[in-house]
Formats: C-alpha cells, sequence, structure tokens
C-alpha cells in the first residue's frame, strides 16, 4: 500500500497552484501589486499583463522597463522589486493582473483580482411611529436598495445587530452603540453612517390624542 501512494504524493508535488489575491480600491486612487513568488532568475523576461491579453509592462533584467500603450502615462514599475504601481484608478481597470517570467519555462509569480469602487453613500435612517398607545417606533436604514428595519419601545432600543448585503460588495447595518442607533453603510473601501441619540426615540410618542408623525434623518 505505501508503494502505490508513493507516485500519487510525487504528482501532487508537482502541481503549481497559483492564489489569486483579492485587492480593493477607490476610484482615482492608486494601487501596488508585489511580486508574491520569489523567482531568483528575474533575469530573464517578466512581463505584467491586464487579462485576457493587455501587456502593462515588461522587463528583461535591463534597464530600461517598458510600459505600453495608455499605461505610459499612470504606471511605474520597479526595476529593483517588480512590483506595478497604477494611478489614478477607474471601474474598468477592474480584472485580473498577472505577472509572468518567461524562461525555460513560464511561471505566473503574482496574479491578483482587482476591484475598483465607488465611495458609498450615506444613508437615511428613519424613524417612524407606530402606535401612540405603546409608543412602537420602527427604525428604517436605506442606502442603494438595500433596507434594514428594527424597533424600538419608548426609549429601549437594545436591539441585536441587523445586517444586510448587496451584491455589488455593499453592506448595510442597523446597530445600537453607546446611546446611538447608528445606520451604517459601506464597501470593502468607504463607509458612511447616520446617528440618532436613543433618547430621542421617546421623544417621537407625542401626547395623547396628538397624531402620529415620522422622522427623517440623513
Amino acid at each position: 500500500m505505501a508503494m502505490a501512494m508513493q507516485p500519487v504524493f510525487f504528482l501532487y508535488m508537482l502541481v503549481p497552484i497559483t492564489v489569486c489575491d483579492d485587492v480593493f480600491k477607490l476610484v482615482n486612487s492608486s494601487v501596488q501589486l508585489d511580486i508574491q513568488k520569489k523567482n531568483e532568475t528575474v533575469s530573464e523576461d517578466i512581463d505584467w499583463t491586464f487579462k485576457p491579453k493587455t501587456l502593462i509592462a515588461r522587463y528583461n533584467g535591463n534597464p530600461p522597463s517598458r510600459v505600453y500603450g495608455s499605461y505610459k502615462e499612470r504606471v511605474e514599475f520597479n526595476e529593483e522589486t517588480y512590483s506595478l504601481t497604477l494611478k489614478n484608478l477607474q471601474k474598468s481597470d477592474s480584472g485580473i493582473y498577472e505577472a509572468e517570467v518567461a524562461g525555460e519555462i513560464k511561471e505566473v509569480v503574482a496574479k491578483y483580482q482587482l476591484h475598483v469602487l465607488d465611495p458609498v453613500e450615506k444613508p437615511v435612517l428613519t424613524a417612524s411611529l407606530q402606535s401612540n398607545d405603546t409608543c412602537n417606533v420602527t427604525l428604517t436604514c436605506e442606502a442603494q436598495n438595500l433596507s434594514v428595519t428594527s424597533h424600538c419601545y419608548n426609549d429601549n432600543c437594545d436591539m441585536m445587530e441587523k445586517k444586510t448585503s448587496g451584491h455589488t460588495l455593499l453592506s448595510l447595518s442597523l446597530y445600537v452603540s453607546n446611546n446611538f442607533i447608528i445606520c451604517n453603510h459601506s464597501n470593502p473601501v468607504s463607509w458612511k453612517n447616520t446617528t440618532i441619540e436613543i433618547k430621542h426615540v421617546k421623544h417621537l410618542c407625542p401626547p395623547e390624542g396628538v397624531s402620529m408623525h415620522t422622522y427623517c434623518l440623513v
């Protein structure tokens, strides 16, 4: 049995494994992409590409390196570390970036999935009185087609955090912290929030005989 397992283990060790790291950046910011796998023979050609087929930069071990096409004005290649810096990022720059060494065999030494995102919008937090008798207040947190709802009774807002997320890396949450009700809108590179002091929730309850009303905070 031990003899049968040896060839299988040997073949497994020969399988190359390339991890694609996710990187998140804001529009108009910069990103530095570093070599992930050290290669002692980078005197051979190294190419940075934007998949599927766009060549960004090439270096053959002898300065100067070359930057191609529209990247010339906003790309820097470091000839000592082989890192690539891309400036003034736009959403169209989102995609897969690879660094490949071309010697006797080609080897991928860096691979990134870049996500260029807009900053999030400020959320809207609405407190609505539902019942004059019990002072039941509904809290609604909304932003970019996402919505989270919770409830307070008088000034009792010890609610558990409620959270929802969208397919575009957006997240919306509603929770209590240090006597504040917080509506937080975020993505991996930015966040904005709207808050209400808990003591103001009780103030929504009108005197008997006064019609219910709604406050909207932005």
